[in-house]
Order: C-alpha cells, then sequence, then structure tokens
C-alpha cells in the first residue's frame, strides 16, 4: 500500500470513530434529559400505602422551593431533592406554602404534599 491510500483509511477511520462518539453523547444526554424530565412528571410516591410512614414537618412562612425540597429529602419524603426542588417550580403552589407543622407520609404523591404544605388541603394539621 502506499502512503495516499494509508492516509485515507486512517481519515475514514478516524471520521467513524469520531461520529460514534457523537452518537454516543447524544444518546447519553438523551437519555438522561429523557429520564429527568420523566421524574418531574411522572409522580411517585416514595413508599406504597402498606409501607407508609408518617413525618411531622415544621415549615416557616417564605420558606423557599430549594429549602422545602432539602427539608423534604432530609425527611424522606421524596426520592429526589433536585427533580422535587423542579416540582414545585412548575407547580401552582409555588410561594403559596404556609408556615405550620404538619403531618406528611411516604405514600402521598409530591403534589399531594405540596397542597396540604400550601394549605389548600383541609386534611391539615396545623
Amino acid at each position: 500500500m502506499n502512503k495516499k491510500s494509508i492516509r485515507m483509511i486512517l481519515g475514514v477511520s478516524l471520521n467513524v470513530i469520531v461520529i460514534a462518539v457523537g452518537v454516543f453523547i447524544i444518546f447519553t444526554a438523551g437519555s438522561k434529559a429523557y429520564t429527568f424530565g420523566h421524574n418531574i412528571f411522572d409522580e411517585e410516591a416514595v413508599s406504597s400505602e402498606a409501607q407508609a410512614r408518617e413525618t411531622q414537618v415544621t415549615i416557616s412562612d417564605g420558606i423557599t422551593s430549594k429549602q422545602l425540597a432539602k427539608l423534604l429529602y432530609d425527611k424522606g419524603l421524596v426520592k429526589d431533592k433536585t427533580c422535587f426542588y423542579y416540582q414545585i417550580i412548575l407547580s401552582d403552589y409555588k410561594d403559596k406554602f404556609v408556615g405550620g407543622t404538619y403531618t406528611l407520609n411516604t405514600a402521598m404523591t409530591p403534589t399531594e404534599m405540596m397542597k396540604v404544605l400550601s394549605g389548600a388541603d383541609t386534611g391539615e394539621d396545623k
């Protein structure tokens, strides 16, 4: 083989490798983005009704979305604090949380918890 043929083969091989890496990166990023979006909009409780446990949560008036997400994550009421933060931001309950002490349980969905913490639910313990 001459040098021109070797250069052409190496050039084509390099192009194939670059394209394969690009496709892998796009696929990986797309999968992660899809999973994150799915977790935000397909709400799931931490546990089933049969395994639910109740937890007392005390919040103050004016609590930020990040503080609330961290608090509920630390109490084991939500699976992912970042995902819950975005659920708060995208919800109708953003900036409507009322300070007080509430009883929440691990079988509640994030929207059910936000409803209770905003005072929109009549079953609150305040």
